[in-house]
């Protein structure tokens, strides 16, 4: 009995633990852009870009050498399928990270819910799926908090507001394009995310030599002298592999599921320590309140989803399947990586 109940525990704080590690990964990828980009003033977020596509592609290169993942060779099959969804690729995380850069990190977070509509619309006219009303009623409650909060931002950014909305859009193609790419079976999920890196590094390489200046304001910038600084930049570029790992643990440990209401429960404290640490909020009672019906408004998604996945489940057809089941096989090559498709929003 005693080896049932420490067997039990182990298995809880396993889960605990992969749930926990995805949060906290999720929060710094944040708020270590944030202060790299408008704390410091780094004065080029494609050059950020590219250090982190750079160093994916490294973690995935290391890992296939030492055969923890598998990832199939370059073909004109696979490029075929791959150079769309670089375009999409790209522009999903330099737009998120310009924005980052001019938009208070509460404002962010808050924005970033309009992927889920653009999400559920696309899905809906593509025929790939539809909402519950609990889902569709909880998004309309995450948009009209977000809209209150806009229209009284007293450090209303336009550029910024436009990066962001870009970027769910962009969230929102890269997501479905990604689980039609994955569905036609054409290209594994780890070739995706390392061939997606590969060719998104050699296109920021052409861009920054292309750009006006940026390359020199990169070279010049003061605070390449300080090992503070060049700490942040190294973590800051390296945190996606993190949180690609951190999801692929929590999924695998736990489900799809709690990675998403994981997700969900991260937002919300990003808004509120963004309040206090990021430094260019500025508050007003309108905006507070806009962005707390908002975040009720993720709460009830949380549930809404959880409840959907119930009922799934009772039905016998739940969403997809497990990574890695107990035998350590499963939809996916044996010790396949999760892309995340989407961060829950």
């Amino acid at each position: 009995k005693n080896s049932v109940n420490m067997a039990a525990m182990s298995a809880i704080a396993q889960q605990v633990g992969a749930a926990m590690f995805y949060a906290i990964s999720s929060l710094l990828v944040i708020f270590i852009n944030k202060i790299v980009l408008s704390s410091h003033d780094f004065p080029s977020f494609n050059f950020l870009g590219f250090a982190q596509f750079l160093t994916t592609a490294l973690v995935m290169w290391l890992l296939k050498i030492c055969g923890i993942v598998k990832i199939e060779s370059l073909s004109s099959s696979t490029i075929g399928a791959v150079l769309p969804l670089t375009a999409l690729f790209l522009m999903n995380v330099l737009s998120g990270l310009g924005g980052t850069q001019r938009v208070s990190l509460p404002m962010f977070t808050v924005l970033r819910r309009f992927s889920i509509l653009m999400t559920m619309l696309m899905e809906q006219r593509l025929g790939m799926s539809r909402s519950s009303r609990a889902v569709q009623f909880s998004v309309a409650l995450m948009l009209g908090g977000a809209i209150i909060a806009a229209l009284s931002d007293l450090s209303f950014d336009v550029p910024g507001y436009a990066m962001i909305l870009a970027n769910d859009f962009f969230t929102a193609a890269y997501g479905i394009t990604v689980k039609r790419i994955i569905s036609g079976k054409s290209v594994s999920k780890t070739g995706l995310l390392f061939y997606n890196s590969v060719f998104s590094s050699v296109v920021m390489i052409l861009v920054l030599l292309g750009s006006n200046g940026e390359v020199k304001k990169i070279a010049e910038f003061p605070q390449w002298r300080e090992n503070w600084f060049i700490a942040l930049f190294v973590l800051a570029s390296s945190m996606g592999s993190v949180l690609n790992y951190s999801i692929f643990l929590c999924t695998s440990v736990n489900s799809a599921l709690t990675t998403t209401v994981v997700g969900c429960l991260k937002n919300v404290l990003t808004t509120y320590i963004g309040m206090v640490l990021g430094g260019d909020y500025v508050f007003n009672m309108m905006n507070f309140t806009g962005l707390n019906i908002s975040i009720s408004g993720s709460l009830v998604y949380s549930w809404a989803k959880y409840r959907d996945r119930e009922k799934d489940s009772k039905k016998g057809d739940v969403e997809g399947e497990p990574l890695i089941n107990k035998e350590g096989k499963g939809g996916a090559s044996e010790g396949e990586f999760r892309i995340p498709l989407k961060d829950a929003k």
